[in-house]
């Protein structure tokens, strides 16, 4: 009897040492939070960033996901991260325009001709001086992940050129160029929230969206729509962000493993999207029809979205515009 309860003690006394040294593992916690289904390559990238932290700093950082807008969408979300609710988010580009003006230009239309043009501004110096806009809104931005090139889906008729948007409801997100886009295009834009789209084109409350195709199907917008037009017009790049006071507390180690960990999370993330990509395409081909812009129809777009690369640019922007343009000229 003596010797079972030794033993006993000694399991018990174990399992004590071990949970307190789990506990004392892990210094800081962070909250990860975005607004993507966990099927997509970045909620993917989300938790492989997890990992790695862990990995990285032998458990003294871990970082909890909370993915598909369980603490909010996107636009909470980012204010969360401002304040500290939660301490890191990626959103689309779009919904930060009303917090970072500058962010805007990125989701121009025709802006990006190739994934590889835009890769050498968001991982060069104009997407540095982006990220670093942010730190005067209570943000650091960490790096550029993505969900890809936007294409438009239709429930009313195939988009070969502007003139088939003409009075057709078309969802965007809460951005006030996306809206002016498709203003210029003749439709009818009508923001709403990524989570409730599916529902609005159901209920007719809009005819048409644009979307990445792995944003299609993982929201199953083949169900409600008839219509694909691969039509690349806009990228939908991810800022990963961080409240900037505990970015800034972070001690310098973890702050290197955090930033190593984004850009490795980055570098799969795209290749995955472009993976995946391909094999959405070859699926989309059997449950819609599917058409590509000619040149013709291309030209049309892109010279009605010049307009709008002109009129949204004041000195501060045109500056930036202007360096993007340099960019992506070396590299279609």
């Amino acid at each position: 009897m003596t010797s079972f309860r030794t033993l006993a003690a000694a399991v018990a006394l174990l399992a004590f040492a071990t949970g307190a040294a789990d506990a004392l593992a892990a210094e800081i916690t962070w909250k990860f939070a975005h607004e993507n289904q966990e099927a997509v390559p970045a909620a993917k990238a989300a938790h492989r960033l997890a990992e790695a932290v862990r990995q990285k700093t032998g458990g003294r950082f871990e970082i909890e996901v909370y993915p598909a807008g369980q603490l909010g969408k996107e636009q909470q979300l980012v204010e969360q991260t401002q304040i500290g609710v939660v301490q890191m988010t990626f959103t689309p580009t779009a919904p930060l325009t009303n917090f970072v003006p500058a962010v805007q230009l990125l989701d121009l239309p025709f802006i990006f001709p190739s994934p590889a043009a835009a890769y050498a501004v968001l991982d060069g110096p104009v997407g540095n001086d982006i990220l670093h806009a942010l730190d005067a809104r209570g943000l650091h931005g960490l790096g550029f992940w993505e969900s890809g090139f936007k294409q438009m889906t239709s429930s009313v008729r195939p988009i070969r050129g502007p003139e088939d948007l003409h009075g057709v409801k078309v969802r965007t997100m809460q951005s006030p160029l996306l809206i002016a886009q498709y203003k210029d295009w003749g439709a009818n834009p009508v923001p709403i929230a990524f989570s409730e789209t599916y529902n609005a084109l159901q209920q007719g409350v809009a005819d048409a969206e644009e979307n990445p195709l792995v944003s299609i199907d993982a929201m199953k917008f083949y169900e409600v729509q008839k219509y694909l037009t691969l039509s690349n017009h806009g990228y939908i790049g991810f800022v990963v962000m961080a409240n900037k006071a505990a970015f800034d507390k972070l001690p310098a180690d973890l702050r290197t493993a955090l930033l190593d960990a984004t850009r490795e999370a980055r570098d799969w993330e795209r290749a995955e999207s472009k993976r995946v990509n391909d094999e959405l395409l070859a699926k989309m081909r059997t449950k819609m029809q599917v058409v590509e812009l000619s040149p013709e129809g291309r030209a049309k777009f892109i010279e009605q979205s010049r307009k709008l690369h002109g009129r949204i640019a004041n000195p501060e922007t045109r500056a930036l515009l202007d360096r993007v343009y340099e960019v992506t000229a070396k590299q279609k």
